[in-house]
């Protein structure tokens, strides 16, 4: 029997392979919380070594963290492949089909800001579809403030966003 803790940080690298994209913290723990595998901690620790280790690569937007496998993840899976059981094969499967569009759609709004050189902040939205920009804004606001009013709000209010710059631009 493998150690458990190797097998917690192959599994994630097979979930962010067999996803074909970058999936939340959240999507991985929950993963592991759904399935009884492990507890919240023990996930988090997880992620956190194969992340030190280099074989998932974290990018962090506004309050979002998503985690891609990397090359040298994609080795050491190959590697440890046989560490992944039948069940828990199975397991991943279930997982990915039950919520791989809603965990796509999650992922593919995107929102961040940063300090503008001049004063205030920019605020980049974006959202994307396969990694290709549906639509991609910028702008320059006043205040810390305004520029987390304006993520905070993209999930949510994006397809109105979109609709309606589509159907002035469209008139």
């Amino acid at each position: 029997m493998a150690e458990p803790n190797l097998i917690y940080k192959i599994t994630i690298l097979e979930l962010l392979h067999r996803s074909g994209f970058p999936l939340s913290n959240s999507q991985i723990t929950d993963f592991f919380l759904e399935g009884n595998l492990t507890d919240y901690f023990t996930a988090q620790q997880a992620i956190s070594d194969d992340e030190d280790a280099g074989l998932i690569l974290s990018r962090t937007n506004h309050n979002n963290t998503t985690y891609a496998i990397t090359e040298e993840g994609n080795r050491t899976l190959e590697l440890f492949k046989e560490k992944i059981t039948p069940a828990l094969s199975k397991d991943i499967n279930k997982y990915l089909k039950a919520n791989s569009i809603s965990m796509k759609e999650e992922n593919s709004f995107r929102a961040t800001y940063f300090k503008a050189d001049r004063g205030g902040f920019v605020v980049q939205l974006k959202i994307t579809e396969n990694d290709t920009p549906t639509m991609d804004l910028s702008f320059h606001v006043a205040t810390k403030e305004q520029a987390e009013t304006l993520c905070n709000n993209w999930k949510v209010r994006s397809d109105d966003v979109y609709m309606a710059i589509m159907d002035i631009l469209m008139s």
